[in-house]
């Protein structure tokens, strides 16, 4: 399995992962919001959000050959 694979794969591994993932599905929420649905503390839903951004970033940004500029 590629390491972009595993990475996915243990971002969605926790269950709070998958819940905001779920929860988020019908539109955006703020980080309170989302923090309101759990029974974790702020700094725990934070530390997920962040994994899960940290992903969703790393997909978005073009790596040499599939689209990124070259700095000149």
């Amino acid at each position: 399995m590629s390491d972009a694979a595993s990475d996915i794969f243990a971002a969605l591994a926790h269950p709070t992962r998958r819940q905001i993932l779920q929860d988020l599905k019908d539109g955006e929420m703020a980080a309170g919001e989302i923090a309101a649905r759990f029974d974790a503390s702020g700094p725990t839903i934070s530390r997920h959000l962040g994994v899960l951004r940290h992903e969703v970033r790393k997909r978005r940004t073009p790596s040499r050959g599939e689209g990124a500029v070259a700095e000149a």
